[in-house]
């Protein structure tokens, strides 16, 4: 704990050291541009999406507020690429994977601070924002990331919060199948230089199967504020999650009396400011969360307690010159954990890295970097990554990526032992290589993007079993290898026409894996064939229509023989008058069967309606 104190002392130091230097600069020292309101976290050098050398993304406040979704992974699960995993109920729990990755692959941030959790990656996605509370939602594609470490392997997910710009007020209800109800609050005030934003969700329902305890009660706190000091800007933010809920076959199908609670609680401070011609950010952060799982076998309860906290700090400069932008940073990240069933362990990791874009003419951009992560149970990993993207006429454009990254085993991989799935003390890090060649045309509101991609992984990280094993044993595996292709076109309209936007996309993928006659828990269960498509339709008398429909085809899995196949079908109508907006929304309207993650079916046809007011 001491060293955590000091971590965050030295980053809170240099957190606001830079604010406070460029708010006292006198005018004309630094002239750099405002901070651009669409920024992407997949590169450090660039700060818009059209700028970004790989595939990226980008779900916008509207699709947020429209979409018939009402939870933060049904808004994930329309874009290619990311597969969503859910258990049990709405916002109960979901696995997050970019392009067959499996959840401990994939990064989740908010507004840059990373929800990474050393006990296991299952926690990634308790995410302690309510939906109302997000501007935007960043999905980079591939290793993206490099001033985060080397835990991004399939991608990254940043939830953006948003910017309070005036005074409003609001709240919503809604109440639906399976006797869910959920109320939301917000408020927020734009005083000056100063704003500050306010939300809170709760969610209960008694559970699409009651026999089983499959009732859910979730609640989610927010509050974000930011300072302007001229060319300096301040954010900070808190939040907080509470989640209690049935897990019958989430983990295993051997006991049907299960049950969960986990706690996230994340705090963060940030600042960014212009100094003489470099562009300063600095970040410190600690997520702190909490797991309870019971599973009761006759009158008997076994109960495991995790406890985890991970304090961290990050510092980058950015700085465009003659030949090109360079961008140079670091940080330091201190995770622990305490459990009766995983022992207490500590342990800590280091970051530098050095990136360069640099324009070769005026069709060819080129893009290197260099990041160096030291593990402090796992030694040193070096990670190049290079880009290419050349303008092919003024609309279309063509890029080329590859990176290295790597990933350190979580402490469930590591030392849980149980008698259905022992961890492995000696695991090393996984390391990956990925390749990405892409097609990308940009008019207006059209888009369009193809790309095709390879992820090559040495001593993967995954659970096996032998034919006839009932264990999972955590292992490294090499002769990983997975292939694919995404298409996706985005329409977004300008004008006062019937389609507001239009959303299209498919993902093909195929996985292989040197692994004997063994069955593989993770990386071999993924969707071969993907397909979505959405739209928002304008109708009269303050009307509108969003619909979204979903295919999914997985793998061959015969441990999970049920809902490998799904076509998931959403829909939302909705009435806008004045500051009151009434809707009924549906989910998994044809009522299929979808086995997504764990063993447990997901809720069948869920229908909500209510009502919102904004002023």
């Amino acid at each position: 704990m001491k060293t955590a104190l000091c971590v965050f002392a030295a980053g809170l130091l240099v957190t606001v050291a830079p604010v406070c230097t460029a708010a006292g600069q006198q005018p004309g020292l630094s002239q750099a541009a405002p901070l651009d309101p669409v920024l992407v976290t997949a590169s450090p050098l660039v700060n818009t999406l059209d700028d970004v050398m790989q595939s990226v993304s980008v779900m916008t406040r509207e699709e947020i507020e429209t979409v018939p979704a009402a939870t933060l992974g049904e808004l994930l699960a329309r874009i290619s690429g990311v597969e969503v995993r859910r258990r049990g109920g709405p916002g109960v729990q979901a696995d997050i994977g970019i392009r067959g990755t499996a959840y401990e692959q994939t990064l989740v941030l908010v507004d840059g601070v990373p929800l990474g959790d050393p006990q296991t990656g299952h926690h990634n996605f308790n995410v302690p924002v309510p939906v109302e509370h997000i501007e935007r939602i960043e999905i980079i594609k591939g290793p993206g990331g490099i001033a985060y470490g080397g835990s991004a392997t399939g991608g990254l997910i940043n939830i953006v919060t948003r910017s309070p710009t005036r005074r409003e007020s609001g709240l919503g209800l809604r109440a639906g199948s399976h006797r869910a109800r959920e109320g939301e609050v917000f408020g927020a005030v734009r005083a000056g230089t100063t704003g500050h934003l306010f939300s809170a969700a709760h969610f209960r329902t008694d559970g699409h199967e009651p026999e089983r305890r499959a009732d859910a009660e979730l609640m989610q706190a927010a509050y974000t504020g930011q300072a302007e000091l001229g060319h300096a800007r301040l954010r900070w933010g808190l939040a907080a999650d509470e989640k209690h809920f049935g897990a019958w076959k989430f983990y295993t199908a051997d006991f049907p009396d299960q049950r969960e609670r986990t706690d996230t609680r994340l705090g963060w401070l940030g600042g960014e400011a212009a100094a003489q011609s470099w562009m300063v950010s600095s970040r410190i952060w600690w997520r702190g969360h909490g797991d309870w799982f019971r599973t009761r076998v006759g009158q008997r309860d076994f109960i495991n307690r995790h406890d985890t906290d991970v304090y961290g700090l990050r510092l980058s400069a950015r700085r465009p010159w003659a030949g090109g932008v360079t961008a140079i940073g670091g940080g330091h990240v201190e995770q622990r954990i305490e459990s009766n069933a995983l022992d207490d362990h500590r342990r800590d990791e280091s970051t530098m890295w050095l990136a360069h874009r640099h324009a070769l003419g005026d069709r060819l951009q080129i893009e290197a970097s260099l990041g160096v992560v030291d593990y402090s149970d796992h030694g040193t990993q070096t990670l190049p990554s290079l880009g290419l993207e050349y303008a092919v006429g003024r609309d279309w454009s063509v890029h080329a990526a590859t990176a290295a990254t790597s990933r350190i085993p979580s402490y469930t991989e590591l030392f849980l032992q149980t008698s259905g799935n022992r961890g492995s003390a000696v695991l090393v890090p996984e390391r990956s290589g990925f390749h990405e060649l892409g097609v990308r045309y940009r008019v207006g509101p059209r888009r369009l993007s193809l790309t095709v991609f390879e992820r090559r992984t040495r001593d993967l990280i995954d659970w096996a079993r032998a034919p006839g094993e009932l264990a999972w044993q955590a292992g490294n595996f090499d002769g990983h290898r997975s292939r694919g292709a995404e298409l996706e076109w985005l329409w977004r309209s300008q004008g006062t026409g019937l389609l507001e936007h239009l959303r299209l996309s498919s993902t093909w993928l195929d996985t292989r894996l040197d692994h004997g006659d063994s069955q593989i828990k993770y990386a071999l269960d993924f969707a071969r064939f993907a397909a979505s498509a959405a739209a928002r339709v304008r109708l009269r008398g303050g009307l509108g229509l969003s619909v979204q429909a979903r295919y999914q085809q997985r793998s061959s899995d015969p441990a999970r023989p049920a809902g490998r196949e799904a076509f998931l079908i959403s829909a939302r109508l909705d009435w806008q008058r004045g500051p009151m907006q009434w809707l009924v929304e549906g989910t998994n309207l044809r009522d299929d069967t979808v086995v997504e993650a764990g063993f447990a079916p997901l809720p069948g046809r869920w229908l909500y309606a209510g009502l919102r007011l904004r002023y």
